[in-house]
């Protein structure tokens, strides 16, 4: 009876996923961005998940590494407030490229850096940026998704960010070892923010609400 019922949940749950992004793909903005979010925010995830091993790579110590986490984390809720009132003041997705350029910005000085010093300075950057970008994405989901159907728009988003930090770390290991230094490797995840970018730009913000 029990394995019954679960796999009826499973089957009834997997029914409502493919319905979901059905109606999605029918939506041509909310479509675009939640692509764009996928790319993206798998670039942001990857660099705080990857920051530990990827300093330890380059000599830093555990002691450095567990300040550089703490400043990150500091950081994040303050610039989350400063970054809702610019979105507030110019548009989510502003705010949302912003906070991207700071992330290429990041990665260029990560590949070169060479003192626990600057580790520290691109960790209250990172925190500067993530916080801004998760909260000025939700609001930006929130003004395109249908007003009746939040509850399963959301689900679905939800659901991209428990996916991301999945192509990144893939794409750093792969570069990394092809050029035999992690340095390359973090310059690859610009490519997920650069694309995020372009494919956030196509999106007609001021007619995504349905």
């Amino acid at each position: 009876m029990a394995t019954w019922v679960s796999q009826n949940l499973s089957r009834g749950s997997g029914t409502l996923v493919w319905h979901n992004l059905h109606e999605v793909r029918q939506l041509r903005n909310v479509w675009l961005f939640l692509i764009a979010y996928w790319l993206y925010i798998d670039g942001v995830d990857t660099v705080v998940r990857m920051a530990v091993d990827y300093g330890l790579s380059l000599g830093f110590d555990h002691k450095s590494l567990l300040m550089a986490l703490l400043i990150t984390q500091f950081t994040g809720f303050p610039a989350a407030i400063a970054f809702g009132y610019q979105g507030t003041r110019f548009g989510p997705r502003a705010g949302i490229l912003i906070g991207l350029m700071i992330y290429l910005v990041v990665t260029v000085r990560a590949s070169v850096m060479t003192s626990p010093g600057e580790f520290f300075l691109l960790a209250f950057a990172i925190g500067l940026a993530q916080g801004g970008i998760q909260a000025l994405s939700r609001s930006l989901c929130a003004r395109m998704i249908p007003g009746n159907r939040t509850a399963e728009f959301f689900g679905f988003y939800n659901m991209l960010g428990k996916f991301a930090a999945v192509i990144g770390p893939v794409m750093m290991g792969w570069v990394g070892a092809l050029s035999a230094s992690p340095r390359t490797g973090i310059l690859s995840l610009q490519f997920l923010f650069v694309a995020g970018a372009l494919v956030l730009l196509k999106v007609e913000v001021g007619r995504c609400r349905v």
